[in-house]
């Protein structure tokens, strides 16, 4: 897609010096007023432009001259949550290293490391951590990482986690929490035992037994009637 399509001639004009390398040249017209950190059509930045180009040169010169990698998008989310999920790792370090927050919200509300999660790639998820990514952040469904990791039956992804600060004792606001996944899944056998991913369950299992995680758990009736009696809003006990 064109520069042109969704942007002024003037910063069309600005693009190319970035992508041809002219810095002295983009600089000028950046002090006679062009602001890279704008939205053009269809809510395109031209920071976020110059990503869909690959441009790794150009995005390196566009975060020199003041792109930020936090501008929001008009939907709430931003150039990380854009390619947290992406396979390409030196591209969402470059945004991190120019002062990207690795705590950025996507459009859904979610964490942009959900998005690393949602694509099972275990390295976006250790730089974005690097970075400062809070693992323990929620969603609107009160699910941290772990839990998101361990919905998606992603198991090294949820080792991993835990062995970075996740917290194991995180409920959904359904009453869901890890230990009641993996037993879940081995009541109802829905695992294949010679899977590595099956090994990288019993690793998780392992390491809540170590916390003294107590097998079964409550199950998430039993949470919601026990939140109920709290008297935390919006729940009721079940019925035995």
């Amino acid at each position: 897609m064109d520069a042109e399509q969704f942007f002024k001639p003037e910063m069309v004009q600005l693009i190319k010096h970035i992508q041809q390398g002219r810095e002295k040249e983009a600089r000028a017209m950046i002090v006679e007023g062009l602001d890279l950190n704008m939205h053009g059509e269809e809510d395109i930045t031209p920071l976020l432009w110059l990503i869909t180009q690959n441009d790794k040169h150009a995005i390196k010169l566009a975060l020199e001259l003041g792109a930020d990698p936090n501008f929001p998008q008009a939907d709430g989310g931003n150039v990380i949550t854009f390619v947290a999920g992406g396979k390409d790792i030196e591209l969402l370090e470059i945004l991190l290293a120019a002062g990207g927050d690795a705590n950025s919200i996507d459009h859904n509300r979610e964490p942009a490391v959900f998005q690393a999660i949602g694509e099972s790639n275990i390295e976006a998820v250790r730089v974005l951590q690097k970075y400062g990514a809070d693992l323990n952040a929620i969603d609107a469904s009160e699910i941290n990482s772990a839990l998101h990791a361990a919905f998606i039956n992603q198991w090294e992804l949820v080792y991993f986690i835990l062995n970075h600060g996740g917290d194991y004792r995180q409920y959904s606001n359904g009453g869901v929490d890890l230990a009641w996944i993996i037993h879940d899944i081995e009541q109802k056998k829905l695992f294949n035992a010679n899977s590595d991913n099956y090994q990288w369950l019993l690793k998780v299992k392992a390491f809540l037994l170590e916390q003294g995680v107590r097998f079964p758990p409550p199950s998430p009736a039993e949470v919601q009637t026990r939140w109920a009696k709290e008297g935390r809003a919006g729940y009721q006990a079940f019925e035995n």
